[in-house]
């Protein structure tokens, strides 16, 4: 008996939400029923006319043309101040770029790989 009662509830239940559907379709206001069956439409203007659009989009093209050529003069200053100091020569040996904890694999295990000014020394030291 118990296991009927439960059945019968959720057959109610299930029936309900299309009672529901149907009722909310009569009593929906009748100024509404054409606005829901128009398809959405996007204004990628933002609900201007085709005028108004243009005229914001050369305003923007302007706009990032502006950008870009402040962007230009600011690298050009940049590039123009870092080319007039000094720069140091950095070839010099540091110690502490050449920790070995053990020797390379090569004829010149003192050598970093790529170091070819210290691979020509070693080959030159050897013979």
């Amino acid at each position: 008996a118990d296991m009927n009662s439960r059945c019968r509830v959720k057959r109610r239940t299930a029936a309900n939400p299309m009672a529901l559907r149907a009722a909310s379709r009569v009593l929906a206001a009748p100024a509404l029923r054409p606005a829901l069956r128009r398809a959405p439409v996007r204004n990628m203007g933002h609900g201007h006319d085709p005028v108004q659009a243009e005229a914001d989009m050369n305003s923007w093209v302007k706009i990032s043309g502006g950008a870009a050529v402040a962007c230009g003069v600011i690298l050009a200053y940049v590039g123009y101040v870092e080319s007039q100091h000094e720069h140091h020569d950095h070839d010099e040996p540091r110690s502490f770029k050449r920790i070995r904890n053990k020797p390379y694999p090569w004829s010149c295990n003192d050598c970093s790989l790529f170091d070819l000014k210290c691979y020509a020394e070693c080959k030159a030291k050897k013979q």
